[in-house]
């Protein structure tokens, strides 16, 4: 299976997670021994997503580290997983991105404002062809 079908196998199954949890959060979240098994099952999910970035050979450090934090790609790649499973629209454009993981700075710094970017954004762009970021460089 390729890169691509397991991200969005992975998004799937993290969206259908998701849905199921709120349903069971409301539940559970009274009993202490139910609401630790509910971190419990985020932890093993948040580790299925490490594993899948181990296949693809995503490195848990960054050699170029721009934004001065440890696991930057991961850390991105993670956010734009969980992003995608709230909404479908960023489906493809996460998997697109993940999937070119080592271009990934070049995709945020279309999107960066000094030293950060909306996750939202980037899938935003992304999605369209990052119309904003060539509308601001025919300006220029």
């Amino acid at each position: 299976m390729d890169n691509n079908k397991v991200l969005k196998k992975l998004i799937s199954t993290l969206s259908s997670y998701n849905s199921k949890q709120s349903s069971f959060v409301d539940l559970f979240e009274k009993n202490p021994v139910l609401s630790k098994a509910i971190e419990v099952f985020n932890d093993d999910i948040d580790s299925m997503i490490y594993l899948v970035f181990d296949q693809m050979g995503i490195p848990e450090e960054d050699e170029d580290n721009k934004y001065e934090r440890k696991n930057w790609t991961r850390d991105v790649c993670f956010s734009l997983i969980h992003k995608a499973a709230k909404n479908d629209k960023y489906v493809e454009p996460a998997v697109e991105l993940i999937a070119d993981w080592k271009r990934l700075r070049d995709y945020t710094s279309k999107v960066d404002s000094h030293s950060w970017f909306y996750y939202d954004h980037l899938l935003e762009e992304h999605l369209t062809g990052y119309q904003a970021w060539h509308k601001q460089k025919r300006k220029e």
